[in-house]
């Protein structure tokens, strides 16, 4: 794969609000972590619910929407959905997206209520994202 180009949003399901402009309601998600809280922190720990896996990555360093390859360690292979990762996005709205070697959405997440981020696709994942400690 090595020089391939990823192109953005192929692959993307038509459900997926990757480029919508929303602003959450304060009130309603005030326990959702800022987009600066989210910039200040330096790794987060990916934890797989179902399977049990548990890994620490450094934060995504991408800030032009590019797909990036994501520095998942050997603990992620644990987890069937998390071993399937590649390459890894931010997107304007504040999700995640995450991608096959080949581009293809595999997981998708939006900032959580009490998390970093928890997983919106596929709907029957069961995947957080919070803040790794050092």
């Amino acid at each position: 794969m090595q020089g391939a180009a990823i192109v953005p949003g192929e692959g993307l399901p038509a459900t997926v609000l990757a480029n919508a402009d929303v602003t959450p309601d304060p009130v309603v998600t005030g326990s959702i972590g800022t987009a600066a809280e989210r910039e200040e922190m330096d790794a987060m720990r990916l934890i797989d619910l179902r399977s049990g896996a548990t890994c620490k990555v450094a934060k995504p360093a991408n800030q032009d929407e590019s797909f990036k390859r994501v520095p998942l360690n050997p603990d992620c292979a644990a987890s069937p959905e998390l071993s399937r990762i590649t390459y890894w996005r931010s997107t304007p709205s504040g999700t995640l997206i995450m991608a096959d070697s080949g581009g293809a959405t595999v997981l998708e997440f939006a900032p959580g209520d009490g998390v970093l981020y928890e997983s919106i696709y596929p709907s029957n994942a069961l995947i957080t994202i919070v803040p790794a400690r050092s």
